[in-house]
């Protein structure tokens, strides 16, 4: 990728012009959680919002321009865990950039022992309550753009896997696998509501899998750097 900006003004005067703001910033460690991206739970949120159309970015990543400059431009998602000895329950709101309390969903819960398949299927049920928030509305005059290339997209490195199987996982904790020349398992894949999108993951990597036909990518950082990788069945 040419490290390069293009810069461009375009003067647009809007009156009254309105858009749903379906951009969204989320954390990597809610209070809950003792570390980042504990039981796979923020990478499965990303996921499972990127599947209900938002934008999102992670708070600690480097935002856009327009957003890093006015986070006005941004909504903020909060998870709640509220589970009990019993019951794993989560609630997801959405606030705006004055902590005003926009959408909170209902609570979703599970009996199920094992806490990572709890948070699994706890945050898959968040999916259908997403879609009762409408979103908010910004109204927008005389603005003025500047398009640049987003560097926080360079790519670090691309890996491209040949001939790879595309398997139903025999594993309940998991639904799909992406399985290697040499009869390994390369990826682990979790479905979300997007029957295209997924949460992935292998040793040392948590991130999101795209499948488009026969070729799937695998999105990531890696130590703060952007790592992707093609799979082709």
């Amino acid at each position: 990728m040419k490290n390069f900006s293009i810069l461009a003004l375009v003067f647009l005067s809007i009156n009254s012009f309105a858009q749903q703001n379906k951009t969204i910033i989320i954390s990597n460690k809610y209070e809950f959680q003792k570390e980042k991206n504990t039981y796979n739970i923020n990478n499965m949120l990303k996921a499972i919002l990127v599947s209900n159309n938002y934008q999102v970015f992670f708070e600690d990543e480097i935002l856009p321009a327009e957003i890093a400059q006015n986070r006005c431009n941004a909504l903020t998602g909060v998870l709640l865990d509220i589970s009990n000895l019993f019951v794993t329950k989560l609630k997801f709101q959405i606030l705006d950039c004055n902590n005003n309390l926009l959408f909170e969903t209902e609570e979703v819960r599970t009996k199920e022992k094992d806490l990572q398949n709890a948070y699994i299927e706890t945050i898959k049920l968040l999916s259908p309550e997403l879609k009762k928030y409408s979103g908010t509305v910004i109204q927008e005059k005389d603005v003025v753009v500047t398009p640049e290339i987003d560097e926080r997209l360079k790519i670090s490195e691309f890996k491209t896997f040949l001939n790879c199987s595309f398997q139903k996982s025999l594993d309940y904790s998991r639904d799909f696998e992406i399985g290697g020349t040499e009869h390994n398992i390369l990826l682990f894949l979790q479905k979300t509501k997007n029957p295209n999108v997924f949460v992935a993951y292998k040793e040392g990597a948590n991130g999101v899998f795209t499948k488009t036909g026969n070729k799937g990518v695998f999105e990531y950082y890696f130590e703060g750097k952007y790592m992707v990788e093609e799979y082709l069945f």
